[in-house]
């Protein structure tokens, strides 16, 4: 068998082969750029995502196309190449959104925008990789990219407390995870995802081997979603994070983490139901955990970290019912709500104050549009028709009622009862900024400095919200 890699091979990867090639060139010329605002790096790593978005479509879907390369390393398929979309896409709006609160915030280090290429590269691998080696690598180049973008802001307690939080849990995790695929590797000889899953299917050693093996790699893909009862960590980092970098957390690695456990749940043998029960259940506990927990926030940004395990919570119980392209059409239009919601609460922060219900008293008086743009964006979050979130929901739970299975009928009936409950404090956004008399903070506060930034990845997100359902369903993608 010829195992050296051709043309072909080269271009399944060529956009993440751009993205790391542009972060360690950035990394190594950053001393000619004197100015604090690192204007050239940071126009450069947009087009240099653009220009990987370009080709994560064309590689995709025309040359090579679909199917496996680097003998079996890497894989394209219409999920992975929807997700790759997702996470380019995640990148420029970021970087776009990031200069003000990078500024504010006293951040003038240029290694922001290789790292930023550097985590959109590792969510390229996590899901694109067929090999659970490499999937462990894009993992591991995700996460620590993280853990540096978080703590940059070494004047902020808060973000050094969140970096910490984050680290020490997510290497914690992260032996889990690969003391799985140890398992998976000597029960089944390889680590290629679908050999090494199949034992669990028959009996004996190899077989106890693979079942433990994914016990503990799900233990690890758990923690990277936010599932209950793995969730601790992210109200506290979502709050001490910078709000930009937040969004990002909440939409792209988001993704990329349910994005593996839906590549994952392809190749669980369907003969062996035990696992997508215990997954069904961790899902039903993080949509109830999350919202009840959602309830007693005033934060924002930790009612929207409670609001991600609940979501997280709906995908997974999808995953779990069946659903592929239903699970892509959610992530696509929640990561969209993700960046609107935190790039609209970077904007009214202003480096300074913390977003609570009570600051956004009568903000429709003061800044209407922000006020209309969180209604949007919390509205969709919480199901409201005829927003994007409603019909990610409705795609979603129409693919659970589809079979008479009675764990599908369960997770069906628990995820409408906790969109019901999520309404609550959805709701409490246009109590708080619409129809009270009494003034927010927000209100009273000093003239919020201009951002053309936050306001380029807002109104773009919350186009999508609006109007990307009447063009594209499941179906089409």
């Amino acid at each position: 068998m010829n195992f050296i890699p051709g043309s072909v091979d080269f271009l399944s990867i060529l956009p993440a082969l751009i993205l790391c090639g542009a972060g360690i060139t950035f990394l190594l010329t950053q001393f000619l750029f004197h100015t604090n605002d690192h204007r050239i790096i940071r126009y450069s790593s947009g087009l240099f995502l653009v220009l990987a978005l370009i080709f994560v479509i064309f590689t995709g879907f025309s040359n090579p196309g679909k199917g496996f390369y680097f003998n079996r390393q890497i894989s394209l398929n219409s999920i992975t190449v929807w997700l790759n979309v997702i996470y380019m896409i995640t990148g420029i709006l970021t970087v776009i959104a990031s200069p003000r609160i990078l500024k504010q915030h006293g951040i003038d280090f240029p290694e922001f925008y290789p790292l930023l290429l550097f985590a959109v590269a590792g969510m390229f691998f996590m899901t694109t990789g067929f090999d659970l080696i490499l999937i462990f690598v894009g993992l591991e180049l995700l996460s620590i990219s993280l853990y540096v973008m978080i703590g940059m802001a070494r004047k902020e307690i808060s973000a050094l407390e969140a970096t910490m939080k984050y680290f020490l849990l997510g290497a914690f995790s992260a032996g889990f995870m690969l003391m799985g695929i140890a398992f998976l590797f000597g029960g089944s000889g390889s680590t290629h995802m679908d050999a090494a899953l199949a034992p669990i299917a028959g009996t004996g050693p190899q077989s106890y081997y693979a079942k433990i093996g994914l016990g503990l790699f799900l233990v690890g893909v758990c923690f990277k979603i936010a599932l209950a009862p793995f969730h601790a960590w992210t109200p506290d980092v979502y709050e001490g994070s910078l709000t930009t970098i937040t969004g990002f957390m909440a939409s792209g690695p988001k993704a990329a983490a349910m994005g593996l456990m839906l590549v994952l749940f392809q190749y669980i043998p369907i003969e062996k139901p035990e696992w997508s029960i215990l997954i069904g259940i961790i899902a039903a506990f993080s949509m109830t955990l999350g919202n009840v927990f959602a309830l007693k926030q005033e934060n924002l940004k930790r009612v929207l970290a409670y609001s991600s395990i609940s979501h997280a919570g709906y995908v997974v119980a999808g995953i779990v019912c069946g659903a592929k392209m239903e699970v892509i059409y959610y992530l696509i239009l929640y990561s969209f709500m993700n960046i609107a919601g935190f790039s609209i609460i970077a904007y009214l922060e202003n480096s300074k104050l913390i977003i609570t219900f009570d600051s956004i008293k009568s903000l429709v008086k003061e800044k209407p549009y922000s006020a209309v743009g969180l209604l949007i964006v919390f509205f969709s979050l919480g199901g409201i028709p005829p927003l994007g979130g409603f019909w990610a929901k409705l795609f979603l739970f129409q693919k659970m009622a589809e079979s008479d299975l009675l764990l599908n009928r369960i997770l069906l009936i628990i995820g409408v009862i906790n969109s019901a409950i999520a309404i609550y404090y959805y709701l409490r956004v246009t109590v708080s900024a619409f129809m009270t008399d009494e003034k927010g903070s927000l209100v009273t506060a000093s003239p919020i400095e201009k951002s053309y930034g936050l306001s380029f990845a807002s109104v773009v997100s919350i186009l999508f919200i609006l109007f990307f359902w009447i063009f594209i369903q499941p179906g089409n993608l």
